[in-house]
């Protein structure tokens, strides 16, 4: 990596931004973008900054979560962008599909099959296009069959005090892993599964898809259960996305206090999930429906992110507990807007940043109905080629290019209210199941049995 200074006027726009999240804008966005453009690195592969060191990484750290990482103490290891391109069988499905894909007048996709929809290369600001092809492109990342996770961390996080005496922190197997300060209100315990049923690019030899009913007309399947503490344990929603892009998803909960399974309204994926920052519309970095929201290509942006995480499981640090322990890579992301159409939204608008390698998000930032920054989220990833994601059970083809990010966590910050979310997902893997194991977990009578 070419060390060099950040240029006068890179320096002078990044310290122009506001110190504190709460006071960014939309247009602060724009602002720290064209600093990010103009900035050079003035950092070396695996340099340690320390706070005295933060001008060297400031550029880099997208709008909103810069208080969160910098602070006294911190010890951020930056390193060089590497290659994390997606498996063979994703290169080959896109070179064989992707001159065939389109976009219909209604924002849908013609001739998908599999792979990457559209080339990266060719997304443009000018083009108004380009943010809903971006959008398409991180709908179908690779993901091989989809996440699982034996144990999911959901911690509710206030800023100051600390969280020492929490039985979390306490936790023998767990507990390490939260360090730092604030203070923790509630955490709960969950498992979680995603399994995609089409646009499969592993399964050539199928078609590119699972055969059998339960992949009719569905793109994915997903259900997450929480089982401790005891008042929630029991808790499940099951989220059942259709290959229509213009269909509702089909969406279950079931509460063992009602001993019923009931529907979820399409308008309640907005909502805060059990009290948290989080909605289901939130997971990956968006999890909603692409054509429920117009999309905005605003350019690249080069971040630090926790793309090849050292560690096994996230690592947490900082006054708030909020920040992470680890290595952050240089990575270039496309960075787009999600724009509700619904006037009921939360959001007005939510920047995403996906990797241009393989459209994994790393950082988000919403915008509430008067235009203030809300929300930010800071996702980060182990890899599979490396020892952190080597002989994870149901993941013996590690060492055969699996290429896949491997989930790790969540931070979100909810920056007006002085209160975050930690979702850290332990014990995670990409099998590829038996078509039996996946009906027996994802069927919605699946439900009942938690509690």
């Amino acid at each position: 990596m070419k060390i060099t200074k950040l240029t006068g006027l890179t320096l002078a726009i990044s310290l122009a931004l506001p110190g504190a999240a709460m006071a960014y804008s939309k247009g602060d966005v724009t602002k720290w973008l064209a600093a990010n453009q103009a900035a050079s690195v003035g950092f070396k592969d695996g340099e340690s900054i320390s706070f005295k060191d933060r001008e060297k990484i400031k550029a880099f750290i997208p709008p909103g979560y810069e208080e969160v990482m910098n602070f006294e103490g911190m010890n951020v290891v930056v390193r060089d962008a590497t290659n994390l391109s997606p498996s063979q069988q994703y290169k080959e499905a896109t070179n064989q599909f992707q001159s065939k894909v389109s976009l219909a007048a209604d924002g849908s996709l013609q001739g998908y099959v599999a792979g990457e929809p559209f080339d990266s290369s060719s997304l443009q600001v000018s083009d108004p296009e380009s943010g809903l092809k971006a959008a398409w492109n991180f709908n179908y990342r690779w993901q091989r069959q989809g996440l699982s996770s034996d144990t999911v961390h959901w911690v509710w996080v206030r800023k100051g005090g600390s969280h020492e005496n929490h039985e979390l922190a306490k936790n023998e197997k767990y507990g390490h892993l939260f360090g730092g300060g604030g203070s923790f209100d509630r955490a709960l315990w969950a498992e979680y599964k995603r399994v995609y049923f089409n646009h499969r690019a592993d399964m050539p030899d199928q078609e590119y898809k699972l055969k059998g009913s339960m992949a009719r007309d569905t793109e994915f399947r997903e259900i997450t259960s929480f089982y401790n503490p005891f008042d929630i344990a029991g808790t499940a929603f099951m989220v059942l996305r259709h290959l229509n892009p213009k269909k509702a998803d089909d969406s279950w909960a079931y509460v063992p206090s009602t001993r019923r399974v009931r529907r979820i309204s399409a308008e309640a994926k907005t909502d805060s999930l059990l009290g948290t920052d989080l909605t289901l519309e939130d997971f990956y970095g968006f999890s909603g429906r692409i054509l429920d929201h117009d999309w905005e290509y605003v350019g690249t942006a080069r971040i630090l992110a926790v793309a090849r995480s050292r560690n096994p499981n996230a690592v947490y640090t900082g006054p708030n507990g909020w920040a992470l322990d680890d290595d952050w890579e240089l990575r270039l992301t496309d960075v787009f807007i999600q724009k509700p159409k619904s006037s009921s939204h939360p959001y007005s608008a939510k920047y995403l940043f996906t990797d241009r390698q393989n459209h994994t998000s790393y950082y988000s930032a919403a915008f509430d109905q008067a235009g203030e920054l809300w929300k930010v989220w800071q996702q980060s990833r182990t890899w599979s080629e490396d020892p952190q994601g080597a002989g994870r059970k149901n993941m013996p083809e590690q060492a055969a290019g699996l290429n896949v990010p491997i989930y790790q966590s969540i931070q979100v910050i909810d920056v007006q209210n002085d209160r975050g979310t930690l979702v850290s997902v332990q014990d995670t893997y990409y099998p590829v199941d038996k078509k039996s194991k996946i009906k027996r977990a994802l069927d919605v009578n699946v439900l009942t049995e938690g509690r």
